[in-house]
């Protein structure tokens, strides 16, 4: 039997769906049918590398959350640090800071 674990609340997971968009979003809640999201965004290569484009550009997703159903994922993983960073700014204008080195 196979067991796979559930995300916990608020991690950032990429998603693979089965119409090959490829679309990043905090997962709220996880459920034996899908995937409650919040901020869904698709990512778009671009010149300058990855970039992320709002998913619904008429949602108002500041106040709901949708689901991805279960059966539209291909394939997920939790997002690589680059891209969650990237995420973090894009939806909420907040530039994460990574830890510095000590010189000694």
């Amino acid at each position: 039997m196979l067991v796979n674990k559930k995300y916990d609340s608020d991690t950032i997971v990429s998603f693979k769906l089965v119409n090959g968009d490829e679309i990043v979003a905090k997962v709220i809640n996880e459920t034996d049918t899908g995937y409650e999201i919040s901020k869904p965004c698709t990512i778009v290569p671009g010149q300058q590398g990855i970039g992320l484009m709002q998913s619904l550009f008429t949602g108002d997703l500041s106040l709901s959350t949708t689901v991805i159903s279960k059966t539209h994922v291909m394939f997920h993983a939790k997002t690589v640090k680059e891209i969650e960073n990237h995420y973090i700014k894009t939806t909420t204008g907040i530039e994460p800071v990574s830890a510095g080195s000590i010189v000694v």
